[in-house]
């Protein structure tokens, strides 16, 4: 454990500090205090975390991103995903009033996969296969839940089939220079078609919520990986549209007559897709290499996505509040405390990279934070993004949390079990008068591509800055 620590004099600091505030009407209150030997000390302290790495093998899976397709990486495993989801339905469709049943053409399921929203190679063959959910998906759905054959779904009666790539090489060269991702194609069952548009005549009022729409009319869909490997796919969008055909009528003049053709016109509807407000869930089946397995047997820490090993160890918390009390005089304040890791990827050659963000947060609040959906609240809980500059995690904001151990007449292990869990998270940018403040919307486990991240934590930074002073 290397220590260094920075004592700087209080009055230093208000003169750095000094031009930033004003006052025309300066209050006495606090000058008595100002007379004595007052210092700020900044301690920096490499710590080795003694972190260990753990197994876990059932996590939330409703990230949002639906993954389907599988891939094998020597370093990283095999990794085999499919996915549930329920449907927002269109609340209303004008034109399933007014187009007759003979006009209604077919129904297709699109899945969007952005531009690169993929890991492996995009001209890998894949297949998959959809089925019609016959019952409601549990609301306590994790990475293991499989649709049951002959309970969820009837395997006999797939709704839709298709052989596909994600690559875009069959577009033109004009196309492929301004698409923005493929769209993947499912022809779903005619009679599906002009089963939903009768259904939206007849009975409108069942989809005017999704919960009444899920239980009285489509519980959701099940969308499986069938064939292939190479490839895993993220979808960001899922559209079951209906295709109807209406009919436009041309006028041209030839040799002074007057020529009419009537032409079918194609139109589509959306009527149902994929949203934030409806379930969807990842059936994720990730069997981990030797490689990882032997690289954590021989000490180092792994952390794998989607799943695989996450790790914990205990906050140094006692060793720096000893620090803390041993340099108390009459007056303490702490200024701050931060804890870097250092981290890089683990070597591949499909391209696997780190974990964009981590979550350290006290182990006894993982499953609640979670199942909650919770965000970090740089109490219990903090979350940092990966710098690939300096290679490390920086968790800036660990004040609140050392004050309430202070605070503590014991800390127990409880206080100090900490989880290090690899998390997507979102934020939103509000505007407040000159300062753009970030807000965090949402954390959820990381389970959008598949990555190998190595923590170096026996070499930790913890830097603590507080001052002191000795009132004469």
């Amino acid at each position: 454990m290397k220590n260094s620590r920075i004592f700087l004099p209080l009055s230093a600091l208000a003169m750095a500090i000094g031009g930033l505030a004003c006052e025309d009407d300066v209050s006495p209150i606090g000058g008595s205090i100002t007379k004595g030997e007052a210092s700020i000390s900044i301690d920096t302290t490499i710590f080795n975390l003694n972190a260990t790495p753990v197994i876990n093998d059932r996590y939330d899976a409703r990230s949002g991103a639906l993954m389907l397709g599988n891939i094998t990486v020597p370093e990283y495993g095999d990794l085999n995903c499919s996915f549930v989801t329920r449907l927002l339905c269109a609340t209303n469709v004008p034109v399933a009033d007014t187009i007759p049943e003979e006009r209604i053409d077919s129904c297709l399921l699109s899945l969007y996969v952005g531009s690169l929203n993929y890991t492996g190679s995009s001209s890998a063959p894949q297949q998959l296969e959809v089925y019609r959910l016959e019952k409601q998906i549990p609301s306590d759905i994790d990475n293991n839940f499989v649709p049951t054959p002959g309970d969820y779904y009837n395997p006999r009666m797939p709704l839709g089939k298709k052989s596909y790539t994600v690559s875009n090489l069959a577009l033109s060269d004009s196309l492929q220079s301004v698409t923005t991702g493929v769209t993947i194609n499912v022809k779903m069952p005619d009679k599906m078609a002009k089963d939903i548009f009768r259904e939206y005549k007849e009975n409108p009022q069942i989809f005017q919520w999704p919960e009444t729409f899920a239980k009285e009319y489509l519980p959701g869909l099940y969308v499986k990986s069938t064939f292939g490997n190479g490839c895993l796919a993220n979808i960001s969008s899922l559209r079951v549209s209906v295709f109807y055909h209406d009919f436009k009528t041309t006028t041209k003049v030839e040799d002074g007559d007057t020529i009419k053709t009537t032409t079918p016109d194609i139109k589509s509807v959306v009527v149902f897709s994929n949203a934030p407000e409806v379930l969807s869930s990842n059936h994720i089946s990730y069997v981990m290499s030797d490689n990882i397995k032997d690289r954590v047997a021989a000490g180092e820490t792994i952390i794998t996505t989607p799943g695989g090993y996450e790790a914990k160890f205990n906050f140094p918390a006692q060793e720096i509040i000893d620090k803390y009390k041993d340099s108390e005089r009459n007056l303490s304040i702490v200024g701050g405390l931060s804890m870097s890791i250092p981290a890089e990827s683990v070597e591949n050659d499909f391209g696997l990279g780190i974990a964009p963000y981590m979550l350290i947060i006290k182990t006894s609040e993982v499953e609640k934070f979670f199942a909650e959906n919770k965000i970090p609240d740089n109490k219990t809980s903090f979350y940092a993004k990966y710098d690939s500059t300096n290679k490390r995690y920086y968790f800036s904001s660990l004040r609140s949390y050392f004050l309430d151990l202070l605070a503590k007449e014991e800390i127990t292990d409880d206080d100090t079990e900490m989880s290090i869990i690899p998390v997507l998270i979102s934020t939103e940018d509000v505007q407040s008068g000159y300062n753009t403040v970030t807000y965090v919307t949402q954390c959820v486990p990381y389970t959008y591509y598949p990555t190998m991240t190595r923590l170096d934590t026996k070499n930790t930074e913890i830097v603590f800055t507080f001052s002191s002073q000795v009132i004469d």
